[in-house]
């Protein structure tokens, strides 16, 4: 028979082994729950980083005010511009030829800044089979211009030399040169800075496309000299409407 003594040192070490083998289990299972824990929180602060960050390109949020002069050109003829003047983020018109660039949110600043934007406050589509909107009705492409089958085009125009342009008594069309012609997701161009211009286009494959018109180049111009002001978004007017009575 085991004395009493010895038998309590038993219980003792069986007590300590169960206490040992318990921390032992607790510790493993802690582990992967604090990385757990971990994870969610760094995933967390990504997301939240990402839906609050401020652009770091322009244009941005409260910074910037461009303007660029547009035009849609119909096989050898400049139609008029949209007649929307529809604002709910920053990129719009007021019915005068000119993209008016100046994002209320984030969601039209930074690289976010495109020509899809644009179509939208104007109720517009522009894709490789057709240009649409108030004011133009439909421009289906492969349609006859002078007896040749057509297509889309969109042409971004910049200033050779603005410092020029400004001085000049001359037309301002003489500073523009194409510097880039797309032939599909027109609504992914980026708008870059102020005095661009952009020409969008039913014309024959290889045709030349000219700047928009002298007058649209010359509001641009002075709307980006301060005097032609956007107040807030305006999302009350629908894309139809028509231009206001002179």
């Amino acid at each position: 028979m085991a004395k009493p003594s010895s038998s309590k040192k038993v219980q003792r070490a069986a007590r300590a082994a169960a206490s040992s083998k318990g921390a032992r289990e607790r510790r493993e299972i802690a582990f992967p729950m604090a990385l757990a824990v971990v994870v969610i929180l760094g995933v967390a602060l990504v997301v939240f980083a990402r839906s609050s960050r401020t652009p770091a390109a322009a244009p941005r949020v409260g910074n910037d005010h461009w303007h660029s002069a547009y035009a849609i050109y119909d096989c050898d003829r400049f139609l008029p511009a949209f007649t929307s003047a529809a604002d709910p983020d920053g990129i719009h018109s007021h019915q005068d030829g000119v993209v008016h660039i100046h994002p209320w949110n984030s969601s039209a600043a930074g690289d976010r800044a495109d020509l899809d934007v644009f179509f939208e406050a104007m109720g517009a589509r522009v894709t490789d089979d057709e240009i649409s909107g108030p004011g133009i009705g439909v421009l289906e492409a492969g349609s006859d211009c002078n007896g040749e089958p057509t297509v889309i085009r969109a042409v971004r125009f910049t200033q050779i030399d603005p410092a020029a342009a400004i001085d000049s008594a001359s037309g301002l069309s003489d500073f523009y040169v194409a510097t880039d012609t797309y032939t599909d997701d027109f609504g992914d161009v980026r708008l870059l800075g102020d005095l661009e211009a952009f020409t969008f286009a039913r014309v024959p494959a290889g045709a030349d496309i000219p700047p928009p018109p002298e007058d649209r180049l010359q509001i641009a111009l002075t709307a980006s000299a301060g005097n032609l002001l956007s107040t807030g978004p305006e999302t009350d007017l629908d894309p139809t409407d028509a231009p206001p009575a002179p």
